[in-house]
């Protein structure tokens, strides 16, 4: 598991959404609210780059 700072980057969709949540109600401050931060931010590329491979346009091979 990749690990940013001391914070684990989330794997799935529901690890992500609880991560933002313990984001939204925590009283971080300094590099622990940044490596919250980017842990989500990577988190949430990282899924948005496997949900944009599986939105292809039908017939798009007949072009």
């Amino acid at each position: 598991m990749q690990h940013i700072g001391t914070v684990p980057v989330p794997k799935t969709p529901q690890e992500l959404e609880r991560a933002i949540q313990r984001y939204r109600t925590s009283d971080l401050r300094g590099r622990e609210l940044f490596c919250h931060w980017q842990a989500i931010r990577l988190a949430a590329l990282a899924q948005a780059a496997t949900d944009i491979s599986g939105d292809q346009v039908p017939g798009e091979d007949s072009y």
